[in-house]
């Protein structure tokens, strides 16, 4: 069966799921029958997407903050706020495989895969990326560069190489299997530090390369105008991967104030990112890559993660939902009516949304 045409213009909400409690993380599988999910409740969810049933993991102490799956055998590795990763044969069994007990030293705020699936590589708020074997969880190496955490990782489409990005805007390659940095790459725009300000703000939240390889691109924010409830401007900067070099700086035309926290690279030169926002809604933005401004973008609430089906035509992303009861205190004040936000998980197809048959 031919896959439909891409057209991000019409983009619609084909599929979606309610949640009680946010969920900070959400990936297709990489044979696209699932999808994993994690956040505050401190379980793992896994939907079948060809039943729509769930089933849901209790092993994480914390909130889940992130997770991959393995490229080809049926394993998904989850991680959260105080350093453990935990592997699950997502599909047979209801308890770990394995575990990683201090991974980082509070928050893993990244995991991926390598392509041939021999390792995991995670990295987080004590600075260090760490690898480990991912069949067992046992240590294979560290790699030491970045002064402050590390939010972001991805690895080249030929597997030669991994980035990383800091909160200073720091985006470093390392060799894949020798595990020697190569050359650093400048995102410091992302980064904000006001003489007035108690805490550096912002960071590199996302990062992603285009299908042939040629281009990488770091999502984040910059110009962050307090360090209190942190707005400021959405921006992704494209890099030439070959040279180093910036190519572009990509914005937005929308309300949004908060950074990108995922960056997806689709078809025909179009890259696609969700931002955050303090107030009202946020959106998926899609941008031809050789131009400043988004072509076309879709109001949405915010979103912490955005993750490509294998067919190239849908977009996964964890999207926030109010529970209507918020603001400092609110808990303390009114505990029996206050409610915990909510996620809707959204599947977003690129293409125009098929005509419903008539009958005559």
């Amino acid at each position: 069966m031919s896959r439909p045409a891409l057209d991000v213009t019409k983009a619609w909400t084909s599929r979606q799921w309610k949640h009680d409690r946010q969920l900070f993380c959400a990936q297709f599988s990489p044979n696209g029958q699932f999808i994993a999910a994690g956040g505050q409740d401190k379980l793992v969810h896994v939907w079948d997407l060809k039943n729509d049933q769930k089933q849901s993991f209790d092993a994480h102490r914390t909130w889940v903050s992130a997770l991959a799956f393995h490229p080809t055998g049926g394993q998904l590795f989850t991680a959260d706020y105080h350093g453990v990763v935990h592997c699950w044969n997502y599909d047979l069994y209801d308890k770990p495989v394995w575990t990683i007990g201090h991974a980082d030293a509070n928050n893993v705020r990244a995991v991926v895969v390598t392509p041939d699936g021999k390792h995991l590589i995670t990295a987080g708020d004590d600075t260090v990326i760490k690898v480990f074997d991912s069949t067992n969880g046992k240590p294979v190496t560290t790699l030491h560069g970045h002064r402050e955490c590390v939010f972001s990782l991805a690895i080249s489409p030929d597997g030669k190489d991994l980035v990383s990005g800091d909160l200073y805007g720091q985006v470093r390659q390392w060799s894949l299997g020798d595990w020697t940095p190569v050359r650093e790459l400048d995102a410091r725009l992302l980064h904000t530090r006001k003489d007035n300000f108690i805490a550096d703000v912002g960071g590199v939240r996302s990062l992603a390369f285009s299908g042939d390889g040629t281009l990488l691109a770091a999502g984040g924010m910059k110009e962050a105008k307090s360090n209190a409830f942190c707005p400021g401007k959405p921006t992704v900067l494209v890099f030439d991967w070959a040279t180093g070099d910036l190519k572009n700086e990509l914005g937005i035309k929308g309300k949004s104030d908060g950074p990108f926290n995922g960056l997806q690279f689709l078809e025909d030169g179009i890259l696609a990112g969700h931002t955050e926002i303090l107030h009202t809604s946020s959106e998926l933005t899609f941008w031809n890559i050789d131009q400043s401004e988004p072509f076309y973008s879709l109001e949405n609430g915010s979103g912490y993660d955005l993750s490509l089906h294998p067919d190239q035509r849908q977009l996964l992303v964890p999207t926030y939902a109010s529970g209507g009861s918020s603001g400092n205190g609110a808990r303390g004040k009114t505990p029996a009516e206050y409610l915990p936000n909510q996620t809707v998980l959204k599947i977003f197809s690129l293409f125009a949304k098929p005509q419903e048959e008539t009958t005559g």
